[in-house]
C-alpha cells in the first residue's frame, strides 16, 4: 500500500483551471436560460420590437412612435397570445430610426414566442461568423488558434451579450459596425471606416463623442465617410415616415432625455446616472446627482487625456484611445444598457490579438457580473430561507453596479497602456 492518492485537481494547470471556471459559467448561464424559455420568456425590449412590426403592418411607419398605439398592441395582440404585461410601468417604446426597425415587420408576422427565438437564432449565428471573420482578419499570429478560442468563450459568456440574447436587443449590428469601424481603419481606409460609424445611427447616444473628436482632429476622411452613411440612413427613414413620423421621432427622443418613460430603467444602466438615480431613488440620496455630476467631468477629462497625445489613425496606438473613448461615452451617456457595451468587444480583441491589454482585463470584464450573479443568487438562497431580510431585491441593483465598475476598468485601463504604444507604431 505504498501507492500514494493524488489529490483532485493536483495536476491541473492555470489553463486547465481557467478551462473549468469558463465551463462553469456556461453552465450557469445555460441554466438561467432554460429556466427563462420554460416560462415563455420573451424579452422585453423584442416585444416592443414586435409591437412595431405589427404597427408598420397595420398603420405605416409614420405611427411607430405614437404611444397609443404601441399601448394597444401591448393590449391586444400580445395579450392574446398569453403574455401578461403591466402596460402602466412597464410600455417600451422604441426610439429607432425607421430604416432600422423594418425587419420587424416580417418578424411580426410569426406569433411572438417563435419569432423571438428565431430573431435570437439569426442574431447568434451571426454574431459567432463575424467574430470569427474579425478574429482572421486582425489576428497577429501569435498563438492565434489557442487565443481565438478563449476569446470567443469570453465574449459568449460576457454578460452584454447574454442580456442582448435574453433581451432580444440589436446590439449584435452595433458591434459590426463597430467592428468594420476598427477593420477598415487599420487597413487604412478611413472612408469605409466612417461608412461603417454612420451604423451607430441605431442608437446615436454612441455618437456624442467620437464625431465632435474627428472634428477636433480633422479626418475629414472618417467624416465623409460618416456623413454619406448617415445622410443615406436619414433620407430612408425619411422616405419610409414621412416628416409627420421623424417629427414623432424626435419628441420621443425628447421624452426619452426627460426620463418621462418608465421603461428606460435608468437604474438597470451602467452609466454615471445610474449612480445619481440609484442613490436617489433607493437611499433619499440627492447627493447621487452631485456625484453623477462629478463623474461626468471626470470622464471628459479622461476623455482630453487620452487624445492629447493625437496617435496616428489606424494605429494600435489609435485603436486603445478610441477604446477608451466608447468606454467614456457609455459612461457619460444619459442612456446606456449593460449590453450597449457589446460595442466595446472588437475593440477588447483587438488589443488582445496585439497584446495593447493584459489578458486579465478582457477575462475580468466577461466573467466579474457571471460571477456576481451567481454570488447574489447564492446569498439570495441563504437570505430566503434564514434571514429573510430581502437581499435578493437588491441583486440588479449588484449586478448593474458591477458592470459600471467594469466599464470603468476599461478607460482606466486604455489610460494606464497607452503610453506604452510606441513601440508598436508600425503594427498593421
Amino acid at each position: 500500500m505504498n501507492n500514494k492518492q493524488r489529490a483532485l485537481f493536483s495536476d491541473f494547470t492555470f489553463e486547465n483551471w481557467r478551462n473549468l471556471f469558463l465551463a462553469a459559467i456556461v453552465c450557469f448561464h445555460l441554466i438561467n436560460i432554460i429556466a427563462f424559455s420554460r416560462h415563455g420568456g420573451v424579452g422585453d425590449d423584442f416585444v416592443a420590437y414586435w409591437s412595431v412590426g405589427r404597427i408598420i403592418d397595420e398603420n405605416g411607419f409614420s405611427q411607430i412612435y405614437e404611444s397609443d398605439k404601441m399601448r394597444d398592441i401591448y393590449t391586444h395582440e400580445i395579450k392574446e397570445q398569453g403574455y401578461i404585461i403591466d402596460i402602466d410601468t412597464n410600455t417600451n417604446v422604441v426610439g429607432y430610426l425607421p430604416v432600422f426597425v423594418w425587419p420587424f415587420q416580417l418578424l411580426s408576422r410569426v406569433d411572438l414566442p417563435y419569432s423571438f427565438w428565431i430573431w435570437n437564432i439569426i442574431n447568434s449565428v451571426i454574431l459567432f461568423g463575424y467574430l470569427v471573420f474579425f478574429l482572421k482578419s486582425t489576428e497577429s499570429g501569435i498563438e492565434a488558434s489557442t487565443r481565438d478560442m478563449v476569446l470567443l468563450t469570453l465574449v459568449f459568456i460576457s454578460y452584454p451579450v447574454i442580456k442582448n440574447l435574453t433581451s432580444g436587443n440589436v446590439n449584435v449590428f452595433l458591434l459590426i459596425c463597430t467592428g468594420e469601424f476598427i477593420r477598415n481603419a487599420v487597413n487604412n481606409k478611413p472612408f469605409l471606416s466612417g461608412i461603417w460609424l454612420g451604423g451607430l445611427l441605431l442608437k446615436p447616444v454612441l455618437l456624442i463623442l467620437i464625431i465632435p473628436i474627428f472634428l477636433i482632429r480633422r479626418n475629414w476622411d472618417v467624416l465623409k465617410g460618416f456623413f454619406v452613411s448617415s445622410g443615406t440612413i436619414l433620407l430612408v427613414s425619411v422616405f419610409l415616415a414621412g416628416f409627420t413620423g421623424m417629427k414623432s421621432l424626435i419628441n420621443l427622443w425628447t421624452k426619452y432625455s426627460s426620463g418621462s418613460f418608465s421603461g428606460t430603467a435608468p437604474g438597470l444602466m451602467i452609466n454615471w446616472r445610474m449612480i445619481g438615480f440609484t442613490l436617489d431613488d433607493q437611499f433619499n440620496l440627492s447627493i447621487g446627482w452631485v456625484i453623477t455630476g462629478l463623474g461626468i467631468i471626470l470622464t471628459i477629462l479622461a476623455v482630453y487625456f487620452l487624445i492629447n497625445h493625437n496617435p496616428h489613425f489606424g494605429s494600435p496606438s489609435w485603436v486603445l484611445s478610441i477604446l477608451g473613448v466608447f468606454s467614456a461615452t457609455i459612461a457619460i451617456t444619459w442612456h446606456a444598457h449593460y449590453y450597449m457595451a457589446m460595442v466595446l468587444i472588437p475593440f477588447l480583441i483587438y488589443t488582445q490579438e496585439y497584446k495593447l491589454l493584459p489578458q486579465k482585463i478582457i477575462f475580468l470584464w466577461a466573467i466579474v457580473t457571471p460571477v456576481v450573479m451567481f454570488g447574489m443568487d447564492i446569498i439570495g438562497l441563504f437570505d430566503y430561507f434564514i434571514t429573510k431580510i430581502g437581499i435578493i431585491e437588491y441583486k440588479w441593483m449588484v449586478v448593474t453596479f458591477s458592470g459600471f465598475i467594469m466599464n470603468l476598468v476599461i478607460l482606466y485601463s486604455t489610460i494606464k497602456y497607452r503610453n506604452s504604444m510606441s513601440g508598436h507604431t508600425n503594427l498593421p
